[in-house]
């Protein structure tokens, strides 16, 4: 019984580590912040927001969309984020973004990782 829990809990861990998502960084100025519903349509304020924020030269979200990452407005550290966004924006201060190779949360962006001012 013992050995079959190991072995359980080994795979499980090995699954967990396989279908991380790959972390990318990328440096720039912001050029964009934009919020707005996660769909579009009619007037609803019970539908999830989204943050996006355009930084230069981010590659286009999943190869075909949006040079953006993205973040919902409901997420712990969407306030300092929008932050950091805007002072940078405003100061032109280069910020160093990281994404995880994916577009989970809208289709085209990047999903964002972390934000961190230069």
């Amino acid at each position: 019984m013992c050995r079959k829990l190991s072995l359980f809990i080994s795979i499980l861990l090995l699954s967990t580590k396989t279908f991380a998502a790959e972390l990318i960084t990328h440096t720039g100025k912001v050029t964009q912040v934009a919020a707005f519903p996660h769909t579009y349509g009619s007037y609803d304020v019970s539908r999830r927001g989204l943050l996006t924020i355009y930084v230069e030269g981010l590659p286009k979200g999943c190869a075909s969309g949006h040079p953006r990452v993205v973040i919902g407005l409901d997420h712990p550290i969407h306030d300092a984020v929008l932050s950091l966004a805007l002072m940078a924006k405003a100061t032109q201060t280069e910020v160093t973004v990281a994404y995880f190779n994916e577009c989970t949360i809208r289709a085209e962006s990047w999903d964002l990782a972390y934000l961190a001012i230069k």
